[in-house]
């Protein structure tokens, strides 16, 4: 056979294999599920409201699969130092109202985050705790110390699909309105 011949029927089924596992590769990457993962920052604001105890959490979920995900709720374990649990529910998106020489607010009711494939979204979050005392106060206690903050993540299905621990430190004394962790 001619060399000159075999060079090209070769050199045409290396371009056809590469073609081939190409559009393979790419029909894999972008067919992946939605790899949706939650991240706390590191500043983490806690208030004594007039009826419950809120926190406002910023978050960012990232979402590195191709196809989009949906987080449909979001639940906290605060810890204590020592070991005192309480449950916060999401309440709504947070607003910061410094600007108008507020605080924190309640921004637009909770709902549910869909993200994207290959991106991210960044909200502040509003929970509170709905337990109270005989005299209607929050029964969450705050003193100085390491607290274990728990996020768990909720899917379409309402099965929590995501769970991390952070830990925090209030560095401040009880205070009856605030605290920065």
């Amino acid at each position: 056979m001619d060399p000159t011949l075999f060079a090209s029927i070769l050199g045409a089924g290396g371009s056809i294999a590469g073609a081939l596992a190409g559009t393979a590769l790419g029909y894999k990457l972008s067919n992946s599920k939605a790899e949706v993962d939650v991240y706390i920052d590191n500043r983490v604001w806690a208030y004594y409201m007039p009826s419950n105890f809120a926190m406002y959490i910023p978050i960012t979920v990232i979402n590195e699969g191709s196809h989009s995900g949906t987080i449909t709720d979001f639940k906290l374990i605060l810890t204590s130092p020592t070991k005192q649990k309480w449950e916060l529910f999401w309440q709504d998106f947070a607003e910061e109202n410094s600007h108008k020489g507020e605080g924190w607010g309640p921004g637009r009711a909770a709902s549910p985050i869909l993200v994207h494939g290959k991106s991210g979204t960044q909200h502040y979050l509003r929970f509170a705790s709905l337990g109270k005392t005989s005299d209607e106060l929050s029964d969450v206690a705050l003193q100085t110390g390491e607290y274990n903050l728990e996020i768990k993540a909720f899917d379409r299905n309402s099965k929590d699909f995501i769970s991390k621990s952070y830990l925090f430190k209030n560095k401040l004394d009880t205070h009856p309105k605030f605290c920065i962790f």
